[in-house]
């Protein structure tokens, strides 16, 4: 990803099957500086470069909420793509990993709906793992929210709809934001059309996917788009100039 970083400006468009990593880095939380944290996070592979500010704004609405969540050293990525492409061995391996740096935490926060599934069969029997929206939406009442006169669309991935099933928490958070008008993209499947690798192995099928949402953006007068899925991001966010975040990245810069 550095690399990808550094020739990203000279590449031509069509060798740019992702947006250009941030330059920003948030070092992580340590766990061994916190006392009685409330769970983990789960990073991933992919959010190590491009989510530095949602991995900021989480510990911001932690503070706001109570709760206090820590980054584990040696987690890697979650092996859902391997085991999609029948690497097996691979993803067994990446699970194992997973295992060793979350021994101890009960509670693991996963911030990619995508990860979230392939993680949890990881972890079952040792941690539970949770969507970090469901977990913030618990303690929504403690959350001090400023109006925000603003028209945003919201993507519900596939795998936070039919697999985590966040999407109602996730509704219900957004509402809490005083003048926020959300209009959900629904066109098309209401599929992006990423697929894991998809974007990048069928690009011409991944972009058809995404077009009717893409249509909808453009026609809805949204100032940014949200969705809950980083790779569903990625692929969006190469398609319009609109500011892309993670959903509870957007809702830390509502916080009073």
């Amino acid at each position: 990803m550095a690399v990808y970083r550094g020739t990203w400006p000279l590449l031509p468009r069509a060798a740019r099957p992702l947006p250009r990593p941030p330059a920003s880095h948030i070092p992580p939380r340590d766990q061994q500086h916190e006392s009685a944290p409330a769970a983990a996070l789960f990073l991933g592979c992919l959010g190590r470069s491009y989510e530095a500010s949602l991995h900021a704004a989480i510990h911001r609405l932690g503070d706001a909420i109570g709760s206090t969540f820590t980054t584990p050293t040696g987690q890697t990525c979650c092996g859902s793509l391997h085991a999609h492409a029948g690497a097996m061995e691979r993803a067994a391996a990446l699970a194992a990993t997973n295992r060793q740096a979350f021994a101890g935490a009960s509670t693991v926060l996963s911030l990619a709906s995508g990860c979230h599934d392939t993680l949890a069969d990881s972890l079952r029997g040792q941690s539970i793992v949770r969507d970090a929206i469901d977990v913030i939406a618990e303690s929504a009442d403690r959350l001090r929210l400023a109006a925000r006169p603003e028209r945003i669309a919201l993507h519900l991935p596939c795998t936070q709809r039919n697999v985590v099933r966040s999407d109602g928490a996730l509704r219900a958070l957004l509402a809490r934001v005083p003048a926020l008008e959300v209009v959900v993209l629904d066109a098309g499947f209401g599929c992006c059309g990423a697929a894991g690798t998809q974007m990048l192995t069928d690009p011409g099928r991944a972009a058809r996917l995404r077009q009717p949402l893409l249509d909808q953006l453009a026609a809805s007068g949204a100032t940014r788009l949200l969705s809950a899925n980083i790779g569903c991001r990625l692929h969006l966010a190469n398609g319009t100039a609109l500011p892309v975040q993670h959903p509870l990245e957007f809702l830390s810069e509502c916080l009073a």
